[in-house]
């Protein structure tokens, strides 16, 4: 979780340092990305908010996905842009972080435990990372939130 922390802390100052904003939506997460972030002090003046959209029915309503981008699946590096996309969209944030997979125990739509999609969408382009991930439902939320960070931190 240390390693969590300090990565949340670094994006926390950039984004300080910048003058941007960012929101989450995510799935898989449950909310754990934004409670990261929320963690540091200060965030406040880079967080906008965050929406769990852990089913369909949110991803429809809350984020507007469109309903073509459902026959790519929920876990797809599709729905994965278009949800960070959309949620950078509805806030006026200027960096967006979504994820959507599946945490395990069983396969979901045919997709294996740990198959994980994390976006970060900026002012000019979604970025999409795969991850496969072997560990446990906690472990693999930590991971990906990891994962998403060091992407984020890449672009900053």
């Amino acid at each position: 979780m240390k390693d969590i922390e300090e990565l949340a802390r670094r994006i926390v100052t950039a984004l300080k340092d910048q003058q941007k904003k960012i929101s989450t939506a995510e799935s898989c997460t449950g909310g754990f990305i934004a409670s990261c972030i929320t963690d540091v002090p200060g965030a406040s003046k880079v967080f906008l908010g965050s929406m769990v959209v852990y089913t369909v029915e949110m991803k429809k309503n809350l984020l507007q996905i469109p309903e073509e981008v459902f026959s790519y699946g929920i876990i797809s590096p599709q729905m994965a842009e278009e949800m960070a996309l959309r949620v950078r969209k509805i806030t006026g944030s200027d960096y967006s972080i979504s994820t959507t997979g599946n945490l395990g125990p069983d396969t979901m739509e045919g997709k294996p435990k740990g198959l994980i999609y994390v976006a970060v969408s900026t002012p000019k382009e979604v970025y999409v990372k795969e991850l496969n991930l072997k560990g446990d439902r906690l472990s693999n939320k930590r991971e990906t939130t990891k994962e998403s960070f060091k992407l984020l931190l890449s672009l900053l």
